[in-house]
């Protein structure tokens, strides 16, 4: 339901069984002893729990955002001993509430819109079924996502998908923006990446020590190469992508810290929205910022950088900046 943790959903569970149990008067003492007993077994270690914790615990589930559980207190002489007022209740039985059927919705609305998914075809159904079960009306639409819905070969997610989770090595047609012809070649597939309205698969192709990255619009065909053993990704996520912007990796690149000279104007669109984890403020004047980045300057780096126009100046190191200049003189002979 609405618990915050798992240790939350332990307490929950052991309450239940206890304001459940006809047999039985439950004190706050014997509530204590029961869930702190629960939660040793769930743990292995000792755990005490406060009378604060419990009172808190029977009021989330009383509450409408908890479980609406009809818990009833009742005194015993001196002391007061906790039960379910309806002896079939149980917070197993207990369906969403409506909050919680809305918020559920909400996150079906956003998932729906990963389009060209198989996967998630189940996701408009579902939310119909919500909808009619709680009454709900229906959710104007409030969230989108940057995407590009015509890309070539967008309906190749899901069976790339598969492929991955399956762990089957793929055979692939394939034409690069660089070349004429196609090529065929295999690929060890290990995830699907989004980056600037396109879609990448990125996996291990013999004879080259980094992953490659393939367009999933430059893909003819692929399918499975039976019989051939899947070797699996010996880096990681994070550690492929920590020193560049974008997913293009230059074979043999080397990390570098280029310094980058930003107009004032500029500067709290980069400030909020930083080119790279590494971006750090080295000096501050009146009229402009000085950065740098740990990076591998790489194709979207540039691509980023020659976007911003005169706003941007790479300072260092000498062989980027020249060929940001470079780059630029080719555009100005374009115009004349």
């Amino acid at each position: 339901m609405m618990a915050t943790n798992k240790h939350a959903i332990i307490r929950y569970e052991a309450l239940d069984r206890c304001f459940s149990n006809k047999g039985r008067k439950f004190f706050i003492d014997d509530l204590i002893e029961y869930v702190s007993a629960a939660l040793m077994d769930y743990t292995g270690r000792n755990s005490s729990i406060s009378r604060r914790q419990i009172l808190k615990d029977i009021d989330f589930m009383r509450s409408e955002t908890g479980f609406r559980a009809p818990i009833a207190s009742f005194k015993d002489g001196k002391k007061t001993y906790y039960r379910y007022a309806d002896g079939g209740y149980s917070i197993g039985m207990q369906q969403i509430n409506p909050v919680e059927a809305d918020l559920l919705k909400m996150t079906l609305d956003m998932l729906g819109r990963f389009k060209g998914l198989p996967q998630f075809d189940f996701v408009q159904e579902l939310a119909l079924k919500l909808k009619k079960s709680f009454q709900l009306e229906d959710l104007d639409e409030c969230i989108f996502f940057d995407q590009n819905e015509y890309l070539k070969n967008l309906h190749l997610l899901g069976d790339l998908l598969k492929f991955i989770q399956q762990k089957q090595v793929l055979t692939v047609r394939y034409k690069s923006f660089n070349q004429d012809k196609e090529e065929d070649f295999l690929i060890h597939p290990y995830f699907l990446k989004q980056y600037n309205k396109r879609w990448f698969l990125f996996g291990q192709r013999g004879g080259f020590d980094t992953w490659t990255s393939l367009a999933l619009d430059r893909m003819i065909t692929f399918e499975s190469a039976e019989g051939i053993a899947f070797s699996p990704q010996k880096d990681t996520h994070e550690a492929y992508f920590e020193d560049i912007i974008g997913v293009s990796k230059p074979i043999g690149g080397a990390c570098q810290f280029v310094k980058i000279k930003v107009n004032k104007s500029l500067w709290p669109y980069i400030e909020s929205k930083p080119l790279h984890p590494s971006q750090t403020v080295i000096e501050r004047g009146s009229e402009y910022i000085i950065l740098q980045l740990e990076i591998i300057p790489n194709y979207e780096f540039y691509a980023q950088v020659l976007g911003f126009g005169p706003a941007v100046e790479v300072l260092e190191p000498t062989e980027v900046r020249v060929i940001i200049r470079e780059k630029l003189e080719e555009s100005v002979k374009k115009y004349y």
